[in-house]
Formats: C-alpha cells, sequence, structure tokens
C-alpha cells in the first residue's frame, strides 16, 4: 500500500487546503503508477509544532510560521485558477472600475478580430473598458458571454464562451449568437493582454451583426 505523508507547520494549511493536498499527491502518484493504484493510495498530512523543528539547525518559530502563512495568502491570492478567471469576468459585468483593475491590469492590450466597428487592438484599461462600454450600447445592454470552458497553462487561460445579443433598436431577428474563445495572459494575478476569435461562421457573423 503506497503511503504518501506530509508534514506542515501547524496552522499553515487549512482543512480545505489540506484536503486538496490529499487529493492531489493521490492524482500525482497514480499518474505514474497507473489507476490501479489508487484505492491503495494512504495520504496523511500531519500538523508540527512551532519551536519544535529545525532546518539546518534553524529552529522554526511561531513568528516565522506567522511569516509564510502570510506569504502564501498573499501567493495564492494572484495564483491563477479558473476561479480568479470567473471573478475578472464577474468584475467586468459589475462595471467598478475598482474591482476591475484588480484583475485587469491598467497596461492591458486587447484584440479584436474581424471586419467591423469593434475590431481592432485596444490599448489600455480605459480603451477596453470603452470597447466594452461600445459593445453595450451597440447591442442596448443585451450582450452577454455565458462560459462554456476555462482551461489555465501556466500565465495563459482560454475562454471558450458563447456570446449573444440582439441589435439596439431592431427586432429579434437580428440576432447574434456565436461560439468564441479568449485567450488571456496573466502576470502577477492580472490579465496583461488578451485576444478574441471565434469557431465556425462566428466571424462573418460577428462581422454582420455589429456592422
Amino acid at each position: 500500500m503506497p503511503i504518501i505523508r506530509v508534514s506542515l507547520i501547524e496552522g499553515f494549511a487549512s482543512m480545505a487546503e489540506k484536503a486538496q493536498i490529499t487529493t492531489e499527491m493521490t492524482d500525482a502518484l497514480v499518474t505514474v503508477m497507473g489507476e490501479v493504484a489508487r484505492p491503495f493510495v494512504y495520504v496523511t498530512v500531519d500538523d508540527m509544532k512551532p519551536g519544535a523543528t529545525s532546518v539546518g539547525g534553524n529552529l522554526l518559530t511561531e513568528e516565522m510560521m506567522r511569516g509564510g502563512i502570510v506569504s502564501s495568502e498573499q501567493e495564492l491570492a494572484v495564483k491563477l485558477t479558473p476561479r480568479r478567471v470567473r471573478a475578472a469576468y464577474e468584475a467586468l459585468d459589475g462595471g467598478d472600475r475598482a474591482e476591475i483593475a484588480q484583475y485587469w491590469a491598467e497596461d492591458l492590450t486587447w484584440s479584436v478580430p474581424g471586419d467591423n466597428p469593434l475590431t481592432g487592438q485596444y490599448k489600455g484599461l480605459d480603451a477596453f473598458l470603452e470597447y466594452v462600454r461600445t459593445r453595450s450600447e451597440l447591442s442596448g445592454g443585451t450582450f452577454r458571454s455565458e462560459a462554456e470552458q476555462i482551461m489555465i497553462d501556466g500565465h495563459l487561460s482560454v475562454y471558450l464562451c458563447r456570446n449573444s445579443a440582439l441589435r439596439a433598436g431592431d427586432d429579434c431577428s437580428c440576432a447574434l449568437v456565436v461560439d468564441a474563445i479568449q485567450l488571456l495572459h496573466w502576470e502577477d494575478g492580472k490579465v496583461v493582454s488578451g485576444q478574441e476569435a471565434f469557431f465556425g461562421d462566428g466571424a462573418t457573423g460577428s462581422n454582420t451583426f455589429w456592422r
């Protein structure tokens, strides 16, 4: 029976983080040994008391532990995860600039493909937000982007979505429904650049709708 033991300074990880550690350590071993090993993998996370452990003869104190916890929390706060990607789009939908700036960099660049009034490259957060506002105004506030899948790879996130809208002042026959992808580049927890693309005939449909 494979046994994995992880020892942490007491208070360094929450119960949820410990649960994630046990799950991911199991997955890591199964990657090497195969699914046949999963039912037999034993993982435990121990808590060590501050002052009872040393590294290279240097005692780990409670003060050092608190510093480690703060550093860990700061790193996790900007870690690229599907949850952070969703939060970035939720902030964008909310419209509060201060909240948006927590996820979207001030020097952000954004590229929109096609041949229509929205096409082009937007430089800076204010220019990007103006693009978002224009998109909303042209559709009479009906534009929606519904997430279908979010994937993470290093400092990149891939946002697969379905865009829909109705043109302002038009009847319901003038509708937009296209499958799109948004590739975002992140640094220090913020989007620094992004580009949009479409699947199938989405580019043609988008050009026709926004003209």
